[in-house]
């Protein structure tokens, strides 16, 4: 069954078979329509169109949906290469949000979170069938793979932030497209964040299935027993620190406010939360 998408290249060499067919189908069309209304929104923010407040919102809410796809899709496919097949049969290689987990845990308490607190919880979850991995590092960087699409969002968005980006935001002569240059700002946080909170070495997070492969058999029966509680763990931390000890917020603003405009962070997330009021 492992072999069943695999062409023999020679003797005892496989490699994965990368067709639509074997990926169980086309893209989602609901990752298509994502990317559609990111794009959409984000020309009408650049234009001016209609209301800042819905085109932030629209823009931010789908630039981290769509990064949550490609993050739980990196996964699968590090894990197809690395010899777990199942994958797409499961249809996790079809960047289809609707598998990556579920619609309350998945998305709306996530959203939820973002909404209250601008901190992103890890949505998504694939499963990995980890035994047919070939090797110790093909298993960490299944690991790997999603965190890396979050670095990956986080330099793009950096750059052009620090490159194009206005000199300020939200000051009393406002800049051209203040609401656009915003949602970057605050999308670039987001992405900053979950890299972070994803690469912290706590078991259930994909910073410690990194180093997983690596440890003791005993040292993974304990791991794997803390796991369904490790997102918890984190923000009982955080909240035992309080809001002024928010080592996550803190390090994602520690990298994102030398590279972005003064006051784009905050203006974008009060314009993400449509119901408030933005005050600078």
């Amino acid at each position: 069954m492992a072999r069943k998408n695999l062409r023999l290249i020679k003797p005892g060499e496989y490699r994965p078979d990368w067709s639509q067919s074997a990926r169980g189908g086309g893209v989602s069309p609901i990752f298509l329509a994502l990317v559609a209304g990111f794009a959409a929104s984000g020309f009408a923010l650049y234009k001016g169109y209609g209301s800042n407040r819905a085109g932030v919102f629209i823009f931010v809410l789908c630039g981290w949906l769509i990064s949550l796809c490609l993050h739980e899709f990196m996964h699968a496919a590090a894990a197809y290469w690395g010899g777990d097949h199942t994958v797409a049969r499961k249809g996790y290689l079809r960047l289809d949000p609707r598998v990556y987990g579920h619609p309350v845990l998945t998305f709306v308490l996530p959203l939820f979170f973002l909404l209250v607190g601008g901190l992103p919880l890890p949505g998504g979850a694939v499963a990995i069938e980890s035994h047919r991995l070939r090797g110790k590092w093909k298993d960490s960087l299944v690991s790997a793979a999603g965190p890396a699409v979050n670095v990956v969002f986080s330099i793009v968005l950096l750059v052009v932030l620090n490159t194009w980006g206005p000199h300020w935001i939200f000051t009393p002569t406002v800049p051209d497209h203040a609401a656009l240059w915003s949602a970057l700002t605050f999308l670039a946080y987001i992405q900053i964040a979950s890299a972070i909170l994803n690469l912290l070495p706590i078991p259930g997070l994909d910073g410690y299935g990194i180093i997983e492969p690596f440890l003791s058999a005993d040292w993974r029966r304990i791991g794997a027993q803390i796991a369904p509680y490790g997102i918890l763990i984190v923000f009982a931390l955080l909240y035992a620190l309080g809001p002024d000890r928010n080592f996550i917020a803190r390090w994602a603003h520690d990298i994102l406010d030398p590279n972005s405009p003064p006051n784009g962070y905050f203006y974008g997330y009060n314009l993400f939360k449509f119901w408030g009021s933005v005050n600078g």
